[in-house]
């Protein structure tokens, strides 16, 4: 609980403080006073006035504010402050600065996919696993094949490789393969096969049934399964069993799934230290994704989802961010969509419980996938921040949208209705999430 809680005013605090810095720059950009800069809402705790502005951490740390001069339409403004007033600026000038703060929550994620994917990089495109009369079976891939070019374009990632595959319509591609020290020129054509995209509906699209290499390292252990009562640890690299090295996860689970129950000798590799532990697998019953049960040899463990990956240089993760970026934000709009329309359930929403838990829970597993997190929920608010619903970025930018189209602001007293819609509506969404985030905890 305390490493949720911790985890979840991190999670805020960095996000919050991105966000209102991003409408804090763009109005001193245009010469817009800046009476309050606050990290919360609700009392002032403490804080530090430099100039005109009051920097402060207010009470209640579920967001925060910018409070700048002359913010209301209606606000009296002495003559000496009117410079400084928002509502006296260009109507443009005032949708940059309203705009400017879901800006930086996607400037954030940019920066945060960069910077991982220069220390981590993408999955490298290496045939882990060929599915058994798959296409790339019968055009002759093999495991370990590196996939350099496809129809004479460079590949340079997994996802890049996939997406060709994906839009390929079921023409032939020339695929140049790195096989050892020798290239080999493949002809492999897609075919339409069962799949399930990001929000779990089952589809169709085509693919040639390859899997890329997943490292074999633990990324959880079961309560009471073999594993734990073996020593392993989440983080530990299987090496390998009864003396035959494993370079894969997919070649740790065929060995262990073969083994008719008798006793394994695995070396594990913990840090820089080997050592030897004796596993007797247990044999499960298994469903899978068509809800076939079959029995098989397990230890109980989880992949880390430690793939091959390759490092890439400032232009390369620049580029691949801002592709992952928008494909985030691309997905999480979708799923707003899908969610208005029914086809994803309402229950799916979460409050601040729910983002202390998933915070929570990606700290224990490593900074990097705190970090991951971090950019993940910061598209999410740039995104929430700019439906067009009144109180919210994207309700101002509506009305300063027709002003600028009509040449003149919006009915004070419309305007103030539609606030007054708009903060019913936010409130009642709160009552939501956090009726879902309590009925997750009690009923799981």
């Amino acid at each position: 609980m305390a490493t949720n809680i911790f985890a979840l005013i991190i999670v805020l605090g960095i996000l919050v403080f991105i966000h209102e810095l991003g409408h804090f720059v763009f109005a001193r950009l245009f010469g817009v006073g800046v009476e309050k800069f606050s990290l919360g809402f609700g009392p002032r705790i403490c804080g530090k006035k430099i100039g005109i502005t009051d920097y402060r951490i207010s009470a209640i740390p579920l967001g925060g504010y910018v409070k700048m001069v002359g913010e209301e339409p209606d606000a009296e403004i002495s003559p000496e402050n009117l410079p400084l007033s928002f509502t006296h600026k260009h109507v443009f000038k005032r949708i940059l600065i309203v705009a400017a703060g879901p800006l930086f929550n996607f400037l954030l994620a940019v920066v945060i996919y960069f910077g991982l994917f220069q220390i981590d990089g993408v999955i490298q495109p290496v045939i882990g696993e060929i599915q058994t009369d798959s296409a790339a079976q019968t055009a002759g891939l093999e495991k370990r094949d590196l996939i350099q070019k496809i129809d004479g374009l460079e590949v340079k990632s997994w996802n890049d490789m996939a997406k060709k595959i994906v839009s390929s319509n079921g023409q032939p591609l020339e695929m140049t393969v790195v096989r050892g020290d020798s290239t080999v020129v493949l002809n492999v054509t897609p075919i339409l096969e069962p799949s399930y995209n990001e929000f779990g509906e089952e589809i169709e699209q085509y693919g040639i049934g390859v899997f890329p290499v997943i490292n074999p390292v633990i990324g959880s252990v079961q309560e009471d399964s073999p594993a734990q009562k073996g020593g392993i640890n989440a983080g530990d690299r299987i090496a390998s069993i009864n003396g035959i090295p494993v370079d894969t996860w997919n070649e740790m689970a065929h060995i262990i799934s073969q083994c008719n129950g008798k006793s394994l000798e695995i070396l594990i590799r913990r840090e820089k230290t080997d050592f030897t532990v004796t596993i007797t697998p247990e044999l499960k019953i298994q469903e899978n994704e068509s809800g076939e049960k079959t029995e098989r040899y397990l230890i109980g463990v989880a992949t880390a989802g430690d793939f091959l990956l390759k490092r890439l240089g400032p232009v390369d993760a620049f580029s691949e961010s801002i592709r992952h970026s928008c494909k985030v934000a691309g997905l999480i709009g979708i799923s707003v969509i899908k969610m208005v329309k029914g086809s994803i359930s309402s229950k799916e929403l979460g409050g601040p419980i729910m983002i202390a838990k998933m915070a929570g829970d990606q700290a224990r597993v490593g900074a990097v996938n705190l970090i991951s997190f971090i950019a993940f929920i910061s598209i999410n608010l740039g995104i929430l921040n700019f439906l067009p619903i009144p109180v919210l970025d994207g309700g101002h930018l509506v009305f300063f949208g027709i002003e600028a189209v009509s040449g003149k602001p919006v009915n004070t007293r419309l305007r103030e209705t539609a606030q007054q819609v708009g903060m019913s509506i936010l409130l009642l969404l709160m009552i939501f999430v956090f009726y879902n985030d309590i009925a997750r905890l009690v009923f799981g």
